[in-house]
């Protein structure tokens, strides 16, 4: 029997190494991301907006619209990892919307890896919260697996304290401005014990116009946190910049 399981344990030390090996954009067998979908998707050449987290070039700080007065106001920084485009978008979506949420879990060492060379340290992460009837539906929450990803290679503790009581309609179509409408008491601090006195990441998979971020930061704003860090998978691209291949 103990010969039985050495033999096990061998074949799930083989498949969790050969996983490994696998992109996950593209199945290439050369790292968790591979040289291609790394330059293709995650975009280490340019740079991110502090303030919303748009690829930007690498040279500025902030983007047109942050410079202009149109970020976000209660968010210390804002990364996204890569441009929500090409590969790392249809991960993000199979995630979503075909119930892949453990698919998270092979992106977290690089995506860790990331996360601490970009933002300051923190006590602990802070997902961004999902509507009772959408989680239903779903299932899950993406921001808190990622959230959960990060935990689980950092050690980084998930605090919780803020809900979503509002169900807003999509945002897909709305400006900036519209979506920030839209999320108006869409969030509530619950349990501001849980933040008061802490720095955290506020962790979600998408950012587009930072929105979402800034209506979760607003209400995080006054109930004694510290500093608040948005950090996601992907943003979007400041739109002076040449078109990306998708």
């Amino acid at each position: 029997m103990r010969g039985f399981w050495k033999e096990v344990a061998k074949i799930t030390q083989a498949v969790w190494y050969a996983d490994q090996q696998a992109c996950v954009f593209c199945g290439g067998e050369h790292g968790a991301v591979c040289q291609t979908c790394t330059a293709d998707y995650l975009h280490p050449e340019l740079g991110r907006c502090k303030s919303c987290g748009k690829l930007i070039l690498s040279e500025k700080i902030h983007c047109l619209d942050c410079e202009a007065g149109k970020g976000p106001k209660y968010l210390d920084q804002v990364t996204a990892w890569g441009h929500y485009s090409g590969g790392l978008k249809d991960f993000i979506q199979k995630v979503k919307f075909k119930a892949h949420p453990r698919s998270i879990m092979k992106l977290a060492r690089p995506f860790s890896d990331w996360a601490i060379s970009q933002l300051p340290a923190v006590d602990g992460i802070l997902a961004v919260p999902m509507h009772a009837t959408r989680l239903a539906e779903r299932g899950f929450n993406q921001a808190e697996v990622l959230a959960s990803a990060l935990h689980w290679e950092l050690g980084l503790p998930i605090l919780r304290g803020v809900e979503r009581i509002e169900l807003t309609s999509s945002q897909v179509s709305l400006s900036r401005q519209e979506r920030l409408h839209n999320l108006k008491g869409a969030f509530a601090v619950m349990q501001p014990e849980n933040i008061k006195g802490r720095r955290v990441w506020l962790v979600d998979d998408v950012t587009t116009t930072g929105a979402t971020l800034e209506a979760v930061a607003e209400v995080l704003h006054g109930s004694g946190i510290l500093a608040i860090y948005g950090l996601c998978l992907a943003a979007g691209l400041e739109k002076k910049l040449v078109p990306l291949r998708d």
